[in-house]
C-alpha cells in the first residue's frame, strides 16, 4: 500500500500504487506462470517451482542451509500455497 509522502520543501510528491500482482511478479495475461518484469518473458510455473525446490536442495547439500531449517521452509512454502489456492 503506497503513502503519501511529503517532502522537506512542504509540496506533495504524486501517490503511486503498486497492485499485489505487479508487486509479487505476476501479470495479468501470465496464466499458470510468472512474468520477469524487465524481459517480460513468462516462465511456466512448474520450472519456477523446480527451480526453487532445486536451489533449496542445493542450499542443504552444499551446506549452506541445515536440513531441519530447509523442512521448515518446505513446510511452510507448502502451506502458504496450499492457503493461497482456497
Amino acid at each position: 500500500m503506497a503513502t503519501r509522502v511529503t517532502s522537506i520543501s512542504g509540496t506533495k510528491r504524486p501517490q503511486t500504487t503498486v497492485s499485489r500482482a505487479s508487486a509479487n511478479g505476476a501479470h495479468a495475461n501470465a496464466k499458470d506462470g510468472y512474468v520477469l518484469p524487465v524481459l517480460r518473458t513468462r516462465i511456466p510455473e512448474k520450472v519456477v517451482h523446480a527451480g526453487f525446490w532445486g536451489g533449496l536442495l542445493g542450499a542443504v547439500v552444499v551446506g549452506a542451509v541445515d536440513p531441519p531449517l530447509a523442512a521448515l521452509v518446505g513446510v511452510g512454502v507448502i502451506v502458504a500455497r496450499h492457503r493461497r489456492k482456497q
